[in-house]
């Protein structure tokens, strides 16, 4: 098992800085920041650096909890079944934690010195520095609620060392949309100034100024198209809660109207959300930093870090669960972003109930992005917003656009105005629209719309426990990461979430 665990977290640590333009010291102890120009740069980069560490963790196990795609490796044949269900996930090696927490912690730290550095920046200046280090500490505690859902999430304070309180999901989620919105507000004071700090090549489509969001090229666009996803997962949070209705599979439960309006709002205002100018299919071979998103960056030069999935590829295998449910005649999504498995053979043959010969093939080099948030993204998570609020029309209407535009087809798809039935069509759009990618889309509507335990997720009985050995246990319907044992261990083996 130690072994096991080494190995799950071996794609993770690949590299520690976020680009080329400037080394790193201050990424691994976040505990000061020099007090000058170069030294927020320097620490920005940090931040960068931090957050980008667990992308790979993440894209690990969120699409084996969606059932789209597995690393199946003859190594660590328990890998798969952790990831699909089959296995309880050990606590150690999870990932998807220190990093982002430091990520967060170097963000603090770069807000704290902004009003200290030497010569003073402008007031626009400061605003927009705080405002990035906001919205980059908001993706670091994302990244964490989005792997530990109902588990709880540890909320730090803007100042001092006091250890967080562990923050059930619908209170986390609104610390979450609370430091978006504020950061939100940071960068429409700083306005349509250049951003006195370098990002990484994969924000060039919001480095160009600070706000406002409904601006091309402005940091604010990212920052509104954030907070739209958090408010979805914040009015599902709610629901699923004490304090509102979970949704069944079959009804919509009660949702709380305002939180959806407001991330309504948000993504309307971000300039990535594109209903008027068209969308296109994805590029075959893999994605491309440009205006339609936002991008984890890499490169095989000197100094950074190699994309972490494409020197893994020939472990991980496209699972039939997702080619029984997308079009792969047709749909331009599926047949540029998936090529025929011919060079690698299946390296666990009892794993083959799971698998096709399809795969991925959008990291297909070691320079390869990931994508953090696109407009494809962007619209769907407004069409959930839309179905949400019961606008089941607006939420059909999204659907197709992202359908006939990204998808390739002419025709619009012809959906029944019921809940179960735009549902059921936007989670199949999801699947392709974001499979593999950095946002753990349909991992986290399963869990929103309360189907981890349907037919979604749920493998064929007779063959998984052929496969597993394990007459008794056949699928956990698995969908979060497990809290990790150095966390449990540094909180004196208590961990308690608090829900007021």
């Amino acid at each position: 098992m130690r072994r096991a665990v080494a190995l799950i977290a071996a794609p993770v640590v690949i590299g520690t800085i976020a680009c080329t333009d400037s080394n790193v010291p201050y990424f691994t102890a976040p505990t000061g920041v020099d007090a000058s120009p170069g030294g927020i740069q320097n620490a920005m980069t940090g931040v960068f650096a931090a957050a980008r560490l667990d992308v790979s963790t993440y894209i690990y196990w969120m699409p084996m909890f969606a059932r789209d795609v597995a690393q199946i490796w003859i190594d660590n044949p328990q890998n798969v079944q952790f990831g699909t269900g089959l296995t309880p996930i050990s606590t150690g090696g999870t990932g998807i934690w220190d990093n982002s927490y430091r990520a967060a912690a170097a963000a603090r730290a770069v807000i704290a010195a902004v009003p200290n550095v030497s010569p003073a920046y402008t007031s626009q200046q400061a605003a927009a520095l705080i405002g990035v280090a906001q919205t980059m500490e908001a993706v670091a505690y994302m990244m964490v609620a989005e792997t530990r859902d109902t588990l709880g999430v540890p909320i730090y304070p803007a100042t001092g060392s006091t250890v967080g309180p562990v923050l059930c999901a619908k209170d986390a989620w609104a610390a979450i949309v609370a430091l978006l919105d504020s950061a939100n507000a940071s960068l429409t004071t700083a306005g349509a100034i250049p951003i006195p700090v370098k990002l990484p090549p994969g924000f060039g489509s919001v480095s160009a100024t600070a706000g406002p969001s409904t601006a091309q090229g402005s940091f604010a666009a990212l920052n509104r198209a954030l907070a739209a996803k958090a408010g979805l997962q914040l009015a599902y949070a709610i629901a699923r809660s004490s304090a509102g209705t979970s949704p069944t599979p079959t009804t919509a439960g009660t949702l709380d109207g305002p939180t959806l309006t407001r991330a309504d709002s948000a993504a309307t205002n971000s300039a990535l959300f594109y209903t008027t100018t068209p969308l296109a299919p994805p590029a075959a071979g893999g994605f491309a930093d440009n205006s339609s998103g936002v991008y984890w960056d890499y490169s095989g030069q000197s100094g950074d870090a190699v994309n972490p999935m494409n020197q893994f590829l020939s472990t991980w295998r496209t699972l039939s669960y997702l080619t029984t449910d997308v079009d792969t005649a047709n749909d331009k999504r599926f047949l540029n972003k998936f090529v025929p498995n011919t060079a690698n053979a299946l390296q666990i043959p009892v794993d083959a109930f799971m698998n096709t010969n399809w795969l991925f093939n959008g990291y297909s080099s070691a320079n390869s992005p990931v994508p953090l948030i696109r407009n494809e993204s962007l619209i769907l998570y407004d069409a959930q917003i839309q179905l949400g609020l019961g606008n089941l029309a607006n939420a059909i209407n999204l659907i197709n656009i992202e359908h006939q535009q990204a998808g390739g087809y002419g025709s619009p798809l012809t959906i029944a105005a019921t809940y179960t039935a735009v549902r059921d069509t936007l989670l199949k759009e999801q699947r392709i629209a974001t499979v593999f990618e950095a946002s753990g889309d349909r991992d986290i509507s399963i869990r929103m719309y309360n189907l981890a335990s349907t037919v979604d997720t749920t493998w064929s009985s007779a063959v998984a426990k052929t496969a597993t050995g394990n007459a008794s246990q056949v699928d956990l319907h698995t969908t979060v990461v497990p809290i990790p044992a150095s966390e449990l261990a540094g909180r004196g083996g208590t961990y308690t979430v608090t829900c007021p």
